[in-house]
């Protein structure tokens, strides 16, 4: 472990405007957190081992239920009559595991499960109500390119951000797939049909061959995240493929889909419920992951990245000044305009009027720009906030209140690993370093 002040371990944790100390256990125990004013990091070895464990024990649930849908599955598809109130169960099952998985992701803020029953609910309303073999082969191709990006997506918020976007994306392939069925389009709806290597392939499955070289691509990339990361969501993710290859193949020979993507469903839904739940270490006021979530993040990062520190400039005054309502809805405003970042950057929330943005996959300079773009957005943003009547000496006191229009600037400093190896600890050190030249240099600016 590396030595830290022993002041600073004993610093409370700010967030939101609480603070709690620091148990014995976080400032003292061997291969525990080490406490860095803000962002605190943990320390490598028994700690890593045992998180490396329980991601196992997390996965036996996403390999064990496939054991049991996938079957059910197939005989609920193959049965040649089913009792009348098990078929009533059965038509209903897609709308429950859609709508039903759906909903638990908003509620427990899981975007990625959101974003993968809607794209299996797509898929099967495309099936039901459109059919014809353009139709299929486009929701062959789209779909296992669809699981295996969420496979790899890190978690985001529901309709928020990011996750916005991604939910947008997946209207807009809905739209493509509707319209492929125009008469004009008929030459593009033939060419997903073209046969791409040897002929052969018709005797396994009447799915075209671009579909299946898709769901091969997929299946590989899901699997990679399972060997990698050992995540439930991905091993949900890689069995969906399974049921999902096999809903698609039944369709292509006249059978039905939705049972199996229904099966899909719930076992994305598996994998997804075993994995961490974020809405434990999200911060109330402004949305953002916490910085347990930081070190997590800091811990799974390889090679090349960027880390950032982003201050608000005087905000121990604009809360002064202006009350604590107004400084909540100032860290909203900048916590927002943070998590607009891209350049595959993720905000972190530290406490007080502190941020940490962690860059995958981005050098320094790419991440010093993004980060420009963001201070010049929380400079241009303003806020209408009501502060008390003034008072005058010889006048009575006057009730209510007057509005005024307000606004903050931002401060970052951005650093990047020296080289291979390098202690994301260090790194994130130098970020702190380079925020204080740029407050050293008259705020409102980004150093790197």
């Amino acid at each position: 472990m590396r030595p830290v002040d022993r002041a600073i371990a004993a610093t409370t944790e700010a967030g939101s405007g609480l603070s709690r100390p620091l148990s014995r256990a976080e400032t003292t125990a061997p291969g525990a957190s080490v406490w860095y004013w803000p962002c605190f990091l943990q320390t490598a070895g028994a700690s890593v081992a045992r998180l490396r464990r329980r991601a196992t024990s997390k996965l036996t649930p996403s390999l064990l239920a496939p054991a049991l849908l996938l079957p059910i599955s197939a005989v609920l598809v193959l049965a040649r009559r089913l009792p009348d109130p098990l078929a009533i169960a059965v038509d209903s099952a897609p709308l429950v595991v859609f709508g039903g998985g759906a909903l638990l992701g908003f509620l427990t803020r899981r975007g990625r499960l959101v974003l993968g029953i809607v794209v299996l609910a797509l898929a099967d309303c495309a099936l039901v109500n459109f059919g014809g073999r353009a139709i299929l082969a486009a929701v062959a191709l789209l779909l296992p390119l669809n699981l295996a990006i969420l496979a790899w997506l890190g978690e985001e918020t529901p309709l928020a951000g990011r996750g916005a976007t991604l939910f947008g994306a997946a209207l807009l392939q809905a739209g493509i797939v509707a319209v492929l069925q125009r008469p004009e389009l008929a030459s593009l709806a033939a060419s997903l049909e073209q046969p791409l290597v040897v002929r052969g392939l018709g005797i396994w499955t009447a799915l075209p061959q671009l579909a299946v070289f898709a769901f091969a691509a997929a299946l590989s990339l899901v699997l990679a995240r399972v060997f990698v990361d050992r995540r439930p969501l991905a091993a949900g993710a890689a069995w969906a493929l399974v049921a999902s290859f096999l809903a698609l193949d039944g369709a292509s020979s006249g059978g039905p889909a939705s049972v199996h993507l229904a099966a899909a469903g719930l076992l994305l839904l598996v994998g997804a419920t075993r994995e961490p739940p974020r809405g434990v270490h999200i911060d109330d006021v402004t949305g953002l992951p916490a910085s347990p979530e930081l070190k997590k993040a800091l811990r799974r990062l390889r090679r090349r990245y960027a880390l950032a520190q982003v201050e608000i400039d005087d905000f121990m005054s604009f809360r002064e000044l202006h009350g604590s309502d107004a400084a909540r809805r100032m860290l909203r405003l900048v916590a927002k305009a943070l998590a607009k970042v891209g350049g595959r950057g993720r905000a972190f929330y530290c406490g007080q009027h502190r941020f940490a943005v962690v860059f995958r996959r981005t050098s320094r300079k790419v991440a010093g720009r993004r980060l420009d773009v963001v201070r010049r957005a929380v400079e241009a943003a303003t806020l209408d906030v009501a502060v008390p009547q003034p008072l005058h000496p010889g006048r009575p006191a006057r009730a209510g209140a007057i509005m005024r229009t307000v606004s903050v600037s931002v401060s970052a400093g951005v650093a990047q690993p020296g080289g291979p190896g390098a202690d994301p600890y260090d790194v994130l050190q130098a970020a702190e370093r380079a925020l204080d030249r740029a407050k050293q240099g008259g705020l409102n600016r980004v150093s790197a």
